[in-house]
């Protein structure tokens, strides 16, 4: 029975796929060929070559395309050098024309005809650089390696996070000459995962999905990897995005390349027929990436004939994300032109200016009416509710009668002031339910694009008891959240100035006694919660004086530089304080890029609008509430806690206002789609305690509390993978729990069985998992559960590791002597010589031969294809070959190498005839050979003289006929004994 692995189940299959879709494969003995025997080119060198030609009506010689080839070959190794790549490969390079003395564009890919490109692919493509890396499937196109494919096991448990880190740590660090070349990456196993090269985040690394599913690598890979939409990826859905100054790196989510299909499929469809739709409501949830999707949309909408040099308006959420706005349209290849206010707004429409523009939503008004009657116009509204408040929304659509209207928001409402706005002008009656396209929060975290988040009511007797103020608050809340119905708040801004006539309520908000109060439970909590997990968070007060008094307060319970503010300015308005926490634009910058960064100060920010919308921050773990929020600006809000980052399972606000109080009216909208956003810590409590409940309950057969033979219990118990995977699941699960919680002193009770299972999680992982996967059982391990075994196993040791084995001549009697099970034997024998494996391989490498054996052994008893007994009695054997080889080792006068040659000769059958002189001497030729060839293992032309030397070294005393998967076989293992020798 053929067990399922990489090569067989992934990476075969995958080439298979690929055919059928009309790449052109590269068998991997024939690709030196196509590299001209250079593992250094990372180009299909001849290819390359002749379709510069083609695409350029250049001859052969013409010396632009020997310049072009070491322009490429030239740019720099990093994410600055790949961006340059992306650029020529959107044919965005110039070559300079010596005949008519200027620069002209050069065509590396044809976007327009797929069939005037070239597309070929191969497997186990090996570069050379700072050292020698073997890539699995390499796609290129026009010769040019434009897409990078790891195949992993099935089998392994996070087969996606072990390809991401293939290429994003290792590819980077050693092989960045040819890592600097493809766009995105793709990691296959049982599902596709793909992301973008030179972005370390795992936040950027996507499920690929096909009609929903994430699952069946045919389809998936079909879908990918389909020459279209490859070519799609690299002219529309890979950007590079600034961010403070820092580059970075995306490629799209499959929920951004579905919406903006279908926007210029719509738009393009209206242009031949006015009674078409011309309206969408994009309702894509907090965090999923709105903004690079609409610079995508509109950057695929200027180039569509159809629309001859459109108008495309960007009406974003406020004034300082227009400068941002426009940064990222330019570097995305868009000039953008910012109307700075209503009458440069006025004067652009008047003047029938094509292209971008971008603007807030306030400068529509008073506009004049049919400014443009076009159909060639587009408006890609940001937060579509925005378009709402007062009149505006009225202005924008009378300007522009004929546009396209497209409103993205999270928060799609259909009550109240606002809300009734965003379906009549964005929806279309063509549209189910009025929306054109959705992402919702449950889809969002079921792709791991955002996290669910927990909320808690801090304690009254903090934020309304110590005031006595909790009828009177109760009422002046109320007051406020009329108002609020009443007049409409679209923005967090048109929120504070309603709250700014809620003098009352201000007044209570910032009563000193409140914010005092309020700050020592703020720097109590973070300090126990939150920093033992390495985040951060933000404080969200009510106003900008509030900011300030808040900022004082923290600086009593924590040190100083933990904190900063962040508001806008009005010197005319405020007094000595609020000027003393004024930040210019460059230490802004600053403070923001620190605050992303793990080893930086601050860990708090102090906000009220201000990063309230578009800040992206992973880091920010918690977010303290004391600004009455609803609706879009709550989810706006909390949505600065809710994206992902390593070790970080979900957001928490802890609410000082009573916002969480009622949350239906809190989020006065359709709810459908959120029930897995957003919770009640009370309700993770009792997750926690069921949790716990049925894990001891699955735990009950090994009886865990008992001490003698607790650990052999453990491993006969854990043997088989069902069980076993299930109890590991459920452990990461409560263990998140755990970490969210902690310290919280509801925990008290359930500490010792909380220890109890995590000991037995450590212990099951240490037996089952191969070293090899050791530092990711370390990874999964969180900080404060880390803390608590750390002290947990200073005092004593729940489930302590068996003894190893002896690897020695009496191993039979001592195994025979251990009162346990037979698999727990087996298991523990395994174990035993891995141990002795990882301590001796380097001067023995025939041991890595013995490795393999042994997984065989085990594989089939997991299998049920032998017995218990059978295994042990096998593996028993080898070990007692192990002792034999090495007392023969202390007799021999040959060298490390030559001896582990010579182990390998004899335990072939195709040289089982020969002497014991002869496979001697034959080792000693083999070994001299190999070490004055070291360079093969990093020249691929080399090794296959090397191979074919040691073939005819092998083949000459081997008794005829020969099999030839036999010699295949030893050569092999020679060249891995080598391989280790050399490491």
């Amino acid at each position: 029975m053929s067990r399922i692995n990489e090569k067989r189940d992934v990476q075969d299959q995958l080439i298979n796929f690929l055919r059928g879709i009309h790449w052109t494969f590269i068998e991997r003995y024939e690709l030196p060929h196509w590299r001209n025997g250079d593992e250094t080119q990372p180009f299909l060198i001849d290819v390359l070559r002749r379709q510069l030609a083609k695409l350029n009506g250049w001859s052969q010689e013409d010396g632009r395309i020997d310049d072009l080839v070491r322009r490429l070959r030239l740019v720099a190794p990093t994410l600055e050098g790949n961006e340059q790549v992306l650029l020529a490969l959107r044919n965005e390079w110039t070559a300079y024309d010596r005949a008519q003395q200027r620069e002209f564009n050069v065509t590396l890919i044809d976007y327009g005809n797929l069939t005037n490109n070239q597309f070929h692919f191969s497997e186990e493509v090996w570069f050379q650089d700072s050292d020698r890396r073997r890539l699995d499937v390499v796609l290129y196109i026009n010769g040019l390696p434009v897409l990078l494919v790891e195949n992993k096991s099935p089998k392994l448990e996070d087969p996606g996070l072990a390809g991401f880190e293939d290429v994003q740590e290792t590819y980077t660090q050693y092989i960045p000459e040819f890592l600097k070349f493809p766009i995105p990456f793709a990691v296959c196993a049982s599902r596709l995962e793909y992301g973008a090269t030179w972005n370390p985040s795992p936040n950027a690394f996507y499920k690929w999905k096909v009609n929903g599913k994430d699952y069946g690598l045919e389809e998936l890979a079909k879908s990918f990897f389909a020459r279209d939409q490859v070519l799609r990826l690299l002219q529309d859905y890979a950007l590079f995005y600034r961010m403070d100054d820092a580059l970075l790196k995306f490629v799209l989510r499959p929920h951004q390349m579905r919406c903006i299909e279908k926007i210029v499929e719509r738009v393009v469809k209206g242009q031949a027929c006015a009674e078409a739709a011309d309206t969408g409501l994009e309702s894509h949830t907090q965090g999923s990436g709105k903004t690079l999707t609409m610079i995508v949309t509109a950057r695929k909408l200027r180039r569509q004939p159809e629309l001859m040099n459109p108008t495309l308006l960007m009406v974003v959420d406020r004034v300082d994300l227009e400068t941002q706005m426009c940064q990222n349209l330019e570097a995305c290849g868009l000039d953008a032109i910012r109307a700075h206010s209503r009458h440069h707004l006025q004067a652009l429409l008047d003047a029938d200016t094509r292209g971008v523009i971008v603007t807030t939503i306030h400068k529509f008004e008073d506009i004049q009416k049919d400014r443009i009657t076009r159909r060639n116009v587009v408006l890609l509204v940001d937060e579509a509710h925005r378009s709402q408040e007062g009149d505006l929304g009225i202005y924008m659509r009378a300007a522009l009668p004929n546009a396209f209207r497209f409103g993205f928001t999270g928060t799609p409402i259909d009550k109240g002031k606002v809300g009734r706005g965003t379906y009549e002008v964005f929806g279309s009656q063509t549209d189910p339910n009025g929306i054109h396209d959705q992402y919702t929060i449950n889809e969002s975290i079921e792709d791991g694009t955002t996290l669910p988040l927990y909320y808690t009511l801090a304690p009254t007797d903090i934020w309304v008891d110590r005031l006595k103020l909790e009828t009177e608050f109760a009422d002046l809340l109320e007051e406020f959240w009329e108002l609020v119905d009443t007049e409409g708040a679209g923005t967090q801004e048109a929120l504070s100035q309603l709250l700014q006539r809620a003098d009352k309520l201000m007044a209570v908000l910032k009563a000193p006694q409140r914010i005092e109060a309020i700050a020592t439970h703020i720097a109590e909590h973070f300090q126990s919660n939150v920093l033992p997990m390495g985040f951060k968070g933000m404080v969200v007060t009510p106003d900008r004086e509030a900011c300030a008094l808040y900022k004082q307060a923290l600086d009593r319970f924590l040190p100083p530089e933990w904190s900063e503010v962040v508001y806008s300015q009005n010197a005319k308005r405020d007094d000595e304080l609020m000027r003393s926490f004024y930040l210019e634009d460059d230490e802004e910058k600053r403070i923001r890029k620190a605050f992303r960064d793990p080893n930086q100060s601050p860990k708090l920010l102090i906000v009220t609008q201000k990063l309230l919308t578009g800040f992206d921050a992973p880091i920010a773990y918690v977010m303290y509430l004391d600004k009455p929020l609803k609706d879009h600006t709550l989810l706006q809000a909390i949505a600065r806690v809710n994206r992902p980052y390593p070790n970080k399972s979900s957001g928490l606000v802890v609410d000082y206002i009573g916002v969480f109080k009622d949350l239906q009216r809190a989020l006065n909208f359709d709810q459908g789609g959120l029930d897995q956003g957003l919770f009640d810590l009370e309700q993770l409590r009792l997750r926690f305690v069921e949790l716990l409940g049925e894990i001891l309950t699955t735990l009950e057969p090994i009886d865990p509390r008992g001490i003698y033979g607790r650990t052999a219990r453990i491993i006969g118990y854990f043997f088989e993978e069902a069980p076993r995977s299930a109890f590991l699941t459920a452990c990461k699960d409560l263990q998140l729990a755990y970490e969210v919680l902690s310290p919280d002193p509801f925990l008290y009770d359930y500490i010792g069985d909380y220890r109890l299972i995590i000991d037995i999680f450590q212990t099951v992982q240490s037996y089952y998992n191969p070293n090899s996967e050791r530092q990711r059982m370390e990874r999964e391990l969180q900080r404060k559960t880390e803390a608590l075994i750390s002290e947990h196993v200073g005092v004593y040791q729940v489930a302590a590791p068996m003894p190893l084995y002896p690897i020695n001549r009496n191993i039979a009697d001592v195994i025979a002597q251990d009162h346990i099970e037979e698999r727990v034997k087996v298991i523990n024998l395994q174990r035993s010589i891995n141990e002795y494996i990882n301590k001796n391989i380097e001067k023995a490498p025939y041991l890595a031969t013995l490795g393999d054996e042994v997984e065989e052994v085990i594989g089939r008893l997991r299998q049920q294809q032998i017995s218990a007994q059978t295994a042990l009695s096998e593996l028993q054997a080898k070990t007692e070959q192990v002792v034999d080889i090495e007392e023969d080792r202390a007799n021999s006068t040959l060298d490390d190498l030559a001896f582990a040659i010579r182990t390998g000769l004899k335990a072939s059958p195709l040289l089982i005839t020969l002497q014991a002189d002869q496979v001697e001497q034959l080792a000693q030729s083999i070994a001299n050979y190999l070490s004055s060839n070291p360079g093969w293992k990093y020249n691929t032309r080399l090794e296959s003289q090397v191979r074919v030397e040691l073939y005819k070294l092998l083949l000459a005393p081997a008794p005829k006929p020969v099999m030839p998967q036999q010699v295949k076989d030893i050569v092999e293992n020679l060249l891995r004994m080598h391989r280790i020798i050399m490491s």
